[in-house]
């Protein structure tokens, strides 16, 4: 249930239950832990390992877990930010101050991280970081001379940052797991939702009124941003979930198999949009695209599904609604919007990140079946063979 784990073994009718109760430490995200894990259970369950040859490769994996360097993470992580303002713009000058920005903020909550922060107010630093960022960006267009920064709009880099920090896919998380019924887990989450979004609100708002205090002019709102060229979403779909696949330690390999998942995914997601569908619905079926093809081919490629899962959606995720309603709900008083309709906009990404889940969880079931007829018709060839668990 969320952080606990109780592990209880029935030992018959003349000696106890052993019943063990652990509480699992928050871990950083690292696909190629999960990958060797995983590559050790199938060799358990082939009977190719003792029991201590399995316990010393399980120390081993655990001791000297393989990841990426903290440049490239960073620069994974960065790159989400840049394909998220790909796909609303096509300025290279916002693209690249995204790209920095989302860099600047990797590496701080990384140092936040080592210094056990609460993650509530990692993303209030994070947040207060952006916004004095583009508060100076800001500054430096409009009254530092700065020509190429003049009509670079404060909105569009902010987005690119935020959207790194908004808990999206921790929603879809948090209603796969009420689908699944664990609830207990899934309410866990849902708070932690509220409470890192609330984190990245409270961090904008200090930006904002420190900004104003030193007179720069900055409006961070919620404008209804239209998307770039159908060539360059998919471009900007393509980096967001390959740039969250490396972030996350993934192999190489795993990392090129999200970015074409991510890719696909978006190509579904428009295909249903050209045929009238609603943005639900084409989330819906785009993530089941993904759940399925991920389940089928994670045995081929070697990575675990809920990695490349997890990567494919990311682009599909609403974290441009969830940041919309949030500063639709803060601005209420002050512009047009009002409070109604940010709640209608928030409800609206609920909805977009419960079709996400749904249509995710509902793939997994169908390429099982799929992945197991593989699997047979694999085994059929005198080689090596695989196991369809």
């Amino acid at each position: 249930t969320s952080t606990i784990i109780i592990l209880s073994q029935d030992r018959g009718d003349d000696r106890e239950p052993l019943t063990l109760v652990r509480t699992a430490a928050p871990r950083s995200i690292n696909n190629m832990t999960i990958q060797s894990i995983q590559e050790l259970v199938r060799a358990i369950t082939k009977r190719r390992l003792s029991l201590d040859e399995a316990e010393k490769q399980f120390d081993a994996i655990m001791e000297n877990p393989r990841r990426h360097n903290t440049a490239i993470t960073t620069c994974a992580s960065a790159s989400i930010s840049a394909g998220v303002a790909i796909l609303f713009t096509g300025s290279p000058v916002i693209i690249l101050l995204s790209f920095l920005i989302g860099a600047g903020v990797a590496y701080a909550m990384r140092v936040l991280g080592r210094k056990r922060l609460p993650a509530f107010y990692s993303q209030v630093v994070a947040a207060t970081i952006i916004i004095f960022l583009v508060a100076g960006i800001t500054w430096l267009g409009n009254t530092g001379g700065v020509k190429f920064l003049t009509d670079v709009n404060p909105t569009l880099i902010a987005i690119g940052g935020i959207v790194m920090l908004v808990a999206g896919l921790m929603i879809v998380g948090a209603v796969q797991d009420a689908i699944d019924e664990y609830y207990v887990t899934a309410m866990a989450k849902i708070l932690k939702v509220v409470m890192m979004t609330s984190g990245i609100v409270t961090g904008v708002l200090i930006g904002l009124y420190f900004a104003r205090l030193m007179n720069i002019d900055i409006t961070v709102t919620p404008e209804r941003v239209g998307l770039r060229d159908t060539s360059w979403q998919y471009i900007g779909a393509i980096i967001i979930a390959a740039g969250y696949a490396l972030s996350n330690h993934s192999r190489w390999i795993g990392v090129v198999f999200a970015g074409t998942l991510g890719g696909l995914a978006w190509y579904v997601y428009l295909l249903c949009m050209s045929l009238s569908m609603t943005s639900i619905a084409a989330t819906a079926i785009a993530a089941l695209m993904v759940g399925s093809l991920a389940t089928v081919m994670s045995r081929v490629v070697r990575v675990p599904s809920v990695a490349m899962i997890s990567s494919g959606v990311i682009p599909l995720v609403p974290g441009m609604t969830i940041y919309n309603g949030l500063m639709q709900v803060v601005n209420a008083k002050t512009s047009i919007w009002t409070l109604n309709e940010g709640l209608s906009t928030l409800f609206t990404a609920l909805l977009i990140a419960l079709a996400i889940a749904a249509g995710a969880s509902f793939g997994t079931i169908v390429g099982r079946p799929l992945r197991r007829t593989f699997v047979r018709y694999r085994n059929r060839l005198p080689r090596q063979k695989l196991t369809s668990n």
